[in-house]
């Protein structure tokens, strides 16, 4: 570990930006007030924290659309519209982030590295710039893996997979894992609604952005989006033991409900599920979750999974970003591994978050097949072209549903995808 770096650069940073900027501010009796606008109940404790730990600022939670991101999404464009948002904001992802910089949505940080001499990329392991600027420090990153109810697991008689599991492993495994019928039917797997998961087999066979080539051609034609499609929907009509995705939209589930009411043995889902899964007041269960890797889908590459990460960002029009830089500091490192959160920093000690915090609850969660999942994943994280991402995704999303929902048949899907698609890349 490199602790000694992060607490030199917490320290440097803090230093610098509120010595100058900061110092008139904070020395009234009032204390800085800050916005933190987000969808992330994860930050609650972080933001008490600060607040207890020092007086000069205070950051009060503007909590919206609790644990949904794409309401979240919603809500902060319209405030945006009025020039209202927050001091800091939580974004879910990397490709939502980028297109909101490019609008002007955040303020940029690039000056306050820049004072330093300090490199974004030394300090850390995720991507920020956009259009050459930094407007974002990464949050609770994490990755793919496939998250299995192990009491389930045992009554099939079903090894936990390792190293080269597959789709068709898991198309076995979900098959043999399905049990019932009608209202107490549990399926053996359950992929949410989100329009990745209408993709998610790609994550290991396509570097960054599926849609767009690092050429900047068009790769829409590409037969795995075909195949993938295909592979979900035997699941649901053919095999019966994945929830419906027309379900699963009628009744607008909740994938941590789903996962932790036993109503699925198996959720390939991100690693900020970890906390949610020690949480028995808010998820009431008994069974312990047991993991294994991501699995590797047609001519894919072992070990690469998707990667995540939120980013936390300054809004455009915050009237304290010194201290918005602050809180963001903090919160990406110290704050994180207080919270038993995964840290951002590279040399944030990640192993110790996991066995401090989910490993103090061996009857709900398994450290061992947790940490060698992790510890042979290498993510796949989507940036580039990322505003060209977010419009074609909007596109394979619609399309992708209507087939999903049997409004109209894969081919058709695929074609307009295509055109459509490649409409929005020939305009660039």
């Amino acid at each position: 570990m490199k602790t000694p770096m992060r607490k030199i650069f917490c320290v440097l940073l803090t230093a610098c930006l509120l010595s100058a900027s900061l110092g008139a501010a904070l020395a009234g009796d009032s204390p800085v007030e800050l916005t933190y606008l987000t969808y992330n109940p994860n930050v609650i404790p972080i933001v008490e924290a600060f607040n207890a730990s020092q007086s000069e600022i205070h950051v009060t939670v503007d909590m919206q659309s609790e644990n949904n991101s794409v309401d979240f999404l919603t809500k902060l464009d319209l405030l945006q519209l009025s020039g209202e948002t927050g001091d800091v904001i939580l974004v879910p992802s990397y490709r939502e982030y980028a297109p909101r910089a490019e609008q002007g949505f955040f303020a940029p940080l690039d000056d306050a590295f820049d004072s330093l001499s300090l490199s974004y990329d030394d300090l850390y392991a995720f991507p920020s710039e956009v259009g050459g600027k930094l407007y974002g420090v990464p949050f609770e990153p994490g990755i793919y893996l496939t998250f299995i109810n192990e009491e389930m697991l045992n009554e099939a008689g079903l090894p936990l997979p390792g190293p080269g599991f597959t789709f068709d492993d898991y198309r076995t495994y979900a098959a043999a894992l399905t049990k019932g019928e009608g209202a107490n039917k549990v399926y053996g797997s359950y992929m949410h609604t989100w329009a990745e998961f209408r993709r998610e087999g790609l994550f290991n066979a396509i570097e960054d952005n599926p849609y767009v080539n690092a050429d900047g051609s068009s790769n829409l034609d590409n037969p795995l989006f075909g195949e993938w499609l295909e592979y979900m929907y035997e699941l649901e009509n053919v095999d019966g033991s994945q929830i419906s995705f027309a379900d699963a939209k009628a009744t607008s589930m909740a994938y941590r409900d789903v996962f932790m009411n036993g109503k699925a043995a198996m959720i390939i889902i991100g690693t900020w599920v970890f906390t949610d899964l020690i949480n028995t007041e808010q998820y009431p269960h008994e069974f312990r979750t047991v993991f294994a890797p991501f699995p590797v889908f047609d001519g894919g590459q072992p070990g690469v999974t998707q990667g995540s990460a939120s980013y936390m960002t300054i809004g455009a029009n915050s009237k304290n970003p010194e201290a918005a830089l602050k809180f963001i500091n903090y919160a990406a490192n110290e704050g994180s591994i207080a919270a038993g959160l995964f840290p951002s920093a590279k040399d944030g000690d990640v192993l110790a978050v996991l066995e401090a915090k989910v490993g103090a609850y061996p009857e709900l969660f398994d450290l061992e097949s947790a940490t060698a999942s992790w510890q042979s994943s290498i993510p796949n994280i989507i940036t580039r072209e990322a505003s060209l991402f977010v419009e074609i995704d909007a596109v394979y999303d619609a399309e992708t549903s209507s087939y999903m929902l049997g409004g109209q048949d894969l081919e058709t899907a695929l074609k307009n995808f295509k055109e459509q698609g490649e409409a929005i890349i020939n305009a660039k």
